[in-house]
């Protein structure tokens, strides 16, 4: 286990500002004047030594009742309780009797306490209390995981961060100080594709989806100081309680689709369907699957691969009642350094809408704006690509979905269209 870092130093002020002005822009790229860049990788180095990756500064935690959005000593993004769909002292009857059936050595479902439930990417993910302690409890389509009741406890801080429950599929959990309002977590071996940004409540974190084998050695990042985590279980076995056939895996290109699940936090993972591949620009692949109203990314570059699951009710870019899409960064080009001392990093100035068709009617979907010829999306599976020029934010842009008759079923303007 690794639970050592190097002595924490912290970045000259000019280095943290220029560093956070543009990271930040990539976060949130300006739509006006169609050259926004999507920043995939950034690592500052200092003649000291000092590092600043960029999946640590892409936003922070917050409790519910919290703004809308949150600060971690680095970055501003949005506030985790609501990314995390967390409910405070809420829990589903169906999650409940899924919870006590996988239960073991637990007290009678009457004496436990819901603190919070969270939920994201097709996880749930809920916290009790007992006298014997805390414990949690993950519930996929197919499975249940239950951690033991746990008495541990941590100080009044500074900083301080327990993780006390994980799972195969990303769940992750555990305790905070009461100084800290928001944390960021990732992986030490390969913090750039596994990182976290749990929702703090009442003195817990909880994070659906974060990353796998957390206890391979997991830092945190709070208020802008980064420190190892010690003593990360491993992740609790889980309960498969409701059972489910596999997807096929029979054709080379659904072989390719199940390798791109692989050490992903990927809950029911087998349950997936290829569903889509379309080859975008000079490095991007982009295979999509499906598996009720999630849809699993997989992003290919000749560089690296990473899955992602989206709930259909976070899919944005593009929202109507006929498809749902999120905005898919592509195309990422090394951007040389701008300052001495300072390393290149990978970024994008275009994205896809990648989505889900949910209506079995529509049979096409366009991008139309006057002056520029229609652009048609990919669809298979019940997902989409919509390879169109949307980060132009065009005020006269339109997503039009057809049947298969050519009727027109809806006119979307994209997200942040004027």
């Amino acid at each position: 286990m690794i639970d050592q870092l190097p002595e924490h130093r912290p970045l000259p002020d000019d280095v943290r500002l220029r560093a956070r002005q543009r990271l930040s822009e990539g976060m949130d790229p300006p739509a006006r004047n169609g050259r926004a860049v999507l920043i995939a990788a950034a690592v500052s180095t200092l003649a000291a030594g000092a590092l600043v990756a960029s999946q640590t500064l892409l936003g922070g935690t917050a409790e519910p009742a919290a703004p809308p959005m949150q600060h971690n000593g680095e970055f501003v993004g949005k506030d985790r309780a609501v990314v995390n769909h967390v409910e405070r002292g809420k829990v589903a009857p169906d999650v409940l009797a899924r919870c006590t059936g996988a239960a073991r050595a637990h007290p009678p479902a009457a004496g436990w306490q819901t603190i919070a439930t969270s939920r994201k990417n097709g996880t749930t993910l809920t916290a009790f209390r007992v006298p014997a302690g805390v414990f949690f409890c993950a519930n996929t389509a197919t499975t249940t995981t239950v951690s033991a009741p746990d008495p541990a406890t941590v100080g009044d801080g500074p900083r301080e961060v327990k993780i006390l429950f994980t799972t195969r599929t990303g769940a992750m959990a555990g305790l905070v100080s009461r100084d800290v309002k928001i944390v960021s977590l990732s992986r030490i071996s390969d913090p750039a594709r596994n990182s976290a940004l749990p929702a703090v409540v009442d003195g817990l974190f909880l994070e659906p989806s974060g990353y796998t084998h957390a206890e391979t050695g997991t830092k945190a990042l709070v208020s802008g100081t980064e420190f190892a985590v010690r003593g990360v279980p491993g992740p609790t076995e889980a309960v498969v309680d409701r059972p489910l056939p596999p997807a096929d895996r029979d054709t080379a290109e659904e072989r390719e689709f199940a390798r791109c699940l692989r050490d992903r936090p990927v809950p029911d993972a087998d349950q997936f369907a290829h569903a889509l591949t379309v080859r975008l620009g000079a490095t991007t692949t982009m295979r999509l699957g499906r598996f009720g109203d999630l849809l699993l990314y997989c992003r290919q570059e000749d560089w690296t691969a990473a899955a992602t699951v989206h709930e259909t009710e976070d899919l944005d870019e593009v929202r109507g009642t006929t498809v749902a899409a999120f905005a898919a960064f592509y195309d990422f080009t090394l951007r040389e350094p701008a300052e001495p001392g300072e390393a290149g990093a990978m970024a994008s100035s275009t994205f896809a809408a990648v989505g889900l068709v949910t209506d079995p009617r529509a049979a096409s979907i366009t991008y139309t704006r006057p002056g520029l010829a229609d652009v048609p999306a990919s669809i298979g599976g019940g997902t989409f690509v919509l390879a169109a020029p949307l980060i132009d934010r065009h005020p006269d842009s339109r997503v039009v979905v057809r049947d298969a008759k050519g009727a027109v079923l809806e006119s979307i303007k994209p997200k942040d269209v004027p």
